[in-house]
C-alpha cells in the first residue's frame, strides 16, 4: 500500500510542475477496450480477447506549439475471455458428464491514471506516449456459455470480490486525430508491466494486461 501511495504522490507532483502551462483544457472521453493478457500463464489457458469499455475525464495542457501533456482519470474494464474443457480434468466424475465446455469472461474494473505526452505531427494529428498506473476496484468471473447441462449455468458468477486497490502499471502509446478543435478520436495500446499473478498462492507465472483502446474525446472548456 505504501508503494501505491508513493506512486500517486509522484504523479501528482509531476502534474503540478505544469501549473504555468500556456493553455489548459478539460474534457470527457470514452470508448471501447479490447483486452487480453500476456505472459507465460497463457501457455496453459485458452484465453482470448474481450471487448469492454472505458470512460472518464482528461485535461489537455499545452506546453508548446507541438507538445502537450494529457493526464486522464478513467474507469476502465479489462480482463479476458477464457474457456475450460471439463474433459481435461484428471477426475471427470467430479463434474456432470453432460457438461464438457465452459466459457467465461474475466472482468477486472480499474481506476486508471494515464499521463500522455502528445507530440503534434500536424495540426490534426498527434503521437501519444506515457505511463499509466491503475488500481483494481473489482474483479469477477462470469459464465458466458455452457456446452450442456450440469453444475454451471450461463450467467453464474463463480468468483468475485474487491480488488483492494491492487496496483497495475505499464506504458501507453497511440495516436490522436482531431476532427475539430474540440473533438477527437484516439487509438492507444496499453502494455502492462505489472505481474497480475504475483499474489497467487499456488503457481509461479506471469500475467500482464494487454489492452487496445479506441476513444472519442470532447473538450468542454
Amino acid at each position: 500500500m505504501k508503494k501505491s501511495v508513493s506512486v500517486v504522490v509522484i504523479v501528482l507532483l509531476a502534474s503540478s510542475l505544469f501549473v504555468n502551462a500556456q493553455e489548459r483544457n478539460f474534457g470527457v472521453l470514452g470508448g471501447l477496450n479490447y483486452a487480453n493478457i500476456r505472459g507465460d500463464r497463457t501457455d496453459f489457458t485458452n484465453n482470448s480477447w474481450r471487448t469492454a469499455y472505458h470512460f472518464g475525464v482528461f485535461s489537455n495542457i499545452s506546453l508548446s506549439d507541438r507538445i502537450a501533456l494529457e493526464p486522464r482519470v478513467l474507469l476502465s474494464s479489462k480482463g479476458y475471455n477464457n474457456e475450460i474443457d471439463l474433459n481435461e480434468f484428471d477426475n471427470p466424475s467430479q463434474q456432470p458428464s453432460t457438461q464438457t465446455l465452459i466459457k467465461y469472461a474475466n472482468r477486472n474494473n480499474y481506476l486508471s491514471l494515464p499521463i500522455l505526452f502528445k507530440y503534434k505531427l500536424m495540426s490534426n494529428l498527434s503521437l501519444d506516449l506515457g505511463p499509466e498506473i491503475a488500481f483494481l476496484l473489482y474483479s469477477k468471473h462470469v459464465i458466458t456459455k455452457v456446452d450442456g447441462e450440469g453444475y454451471f449455468a450461463e450467467g453464474d458468477v463463480p468468483q468475485e470480490g474487491s480488488g483492494d486497490f491492487f496496483l497495475d502499471y505499464g506504458a501507453m502509446a497511440g495516436i490522436t486525430f482531431y476532427f475539430t478543435t474540440n473533438t477527437s478520436i484516439q487509438l492507444n495500446y496499453f502494455y502492462g508491466l505489472s505481474n497480475l499473478h504475483r499474489k497467487a498462492i499456488i503457481g509461479d507465472s506471469t500475467e500482464n494486461n494487454s489492452v487496445f483502446q479506441l476513444s472519442l474525446g470532447y473538450l468542454i472548456f
